[in-house]
């Protein structure tokens, strides 16, 4: 990636997530970065081909954390670390950037969505043959059921929740999808090691 784009996607990354997609013009972007609109169409076409490399660019930095986490963990402290950060994705989410895209963009953000969808469930599932090489998943788990389940169920979950009840906190949420998906996926063995990790973390 040229330093030009990496620039031009970094700046309309924090505009767009401060102040939204349609309060964020490219003219904007031309006068923040002292560049012509000559020079900003050379690497983007359209203003759309910008939101899509802000999202693209978005989901790398996530993929990249992600993969540290999976190689740097056994496979229960991984998907437990995961589940985390992907509350806290949803916690810190820019609403008017992404009321923005739902709204004026949906194809993009369909897309974007169902990009993300896949990558959970694809790094789930390799999650899932870990944990069952180290003895910690049952071995008579349906990998891509329950993959399909986890990447479905765990946004929806917090949004559906928080929309219908607003007595519920985030971190009884959380608490809830951890003891379900574990219950779900692992052995005795495996459930006792969540068990007492959970114990230790209160502590």
């Amino acid at each position: 990636m040229e330093k030009i784009t990496k620039i031009i996607i970094e700046l309309a990354a924090s505009k767009f997530t401060q102040l939204g997609i349609r309060n964020v013009s490219i003219d904007d972007i031309c006068n923040e970065l002292h560049i012509s609109k000559k020079t900003f169409y050379k690497y983007f076409s359209q203003k759309e081909d910008l939101i899509i490399a802000v999202l693209s660019n978005f989901g790398e930095q996530k993929s990249k954390k992600f993969i540290k986490i999976y190689e740097n963990n056994n496979s229960i402290d991984a998907l437990v670390q995961i589940i985390m950060e992907l509350k806290k994705t949803e916690d810190n989410k820019p609403h008017v950037f992404v009321h923005d895209l739902k709204k004026y963009y949906p194809e993009i953000y369909l897309k974007f969505r169902e990009k993300q969808m896949l990558l959970i469930r694809e790094d789930f599932e390799s999650n899932l043959k870990k944990g069952i090489d180290e003895g910690y998943y049952r071995e008579d788990i349906d990998v891509e059921m329950v993959s399909y389940f986890h990447s479905m169920h765990l946004r929806s979950l917090f949004e559906q929740i928080q929309e219908s009840s607003t007595k519920i906190s985030k971190k009884r949420m959380m608490n809830f999808f951890i003891d379900l998906i574990t219950r779900l996926i692992t052995n005795e063995k495996g459930y006792e090691y969540v068990q007492n990790k959970l114990q230790k973390d209160k502590n």
